[in-house]
């Protein structure tokens, strides 16, 4: 019986994470339109804003569980190694 962990599983899973919080974390140019007196028009340029920073604080998130993600592996092929070497 082998116990065998997969960190090239584990960093490619972490990098896909990585990569799409990095599309969350890019500030994109919006305009808001400050000219208009409609009634929604301030209501909305604050819920833009609050999107954005919601957006800003999930992909936060998403980064630092890819990082424990990797962490992890990392962690178990250590011990695994370890497991083996002892068992053998």
């Amino acid at each position: 019986m082998t116990v065998q962990s997969d960190l090239a599983g584990a960093s490619e899973k972490a990098t896909a994470l990585k990569i799409a919080t990095d599309k969350l974390i890019q500030q994109t140019s919006i305009t808001n339109d400050t000219q208009t007196t409609v009634s929604g028009n301030s209501n909305a340029q604050e819920v833009i804003t609050t999107a954005q920073e919601t957006a800003t604080k999930i992909a936060q998130a998403v980064f630092t569980a890819s990082n424990n993600l990797q962490s992890v592996a990392e962690d178990f092929q250590a011990l695994d190694v370890n497991t083996a070497n002892t068992m053998f």
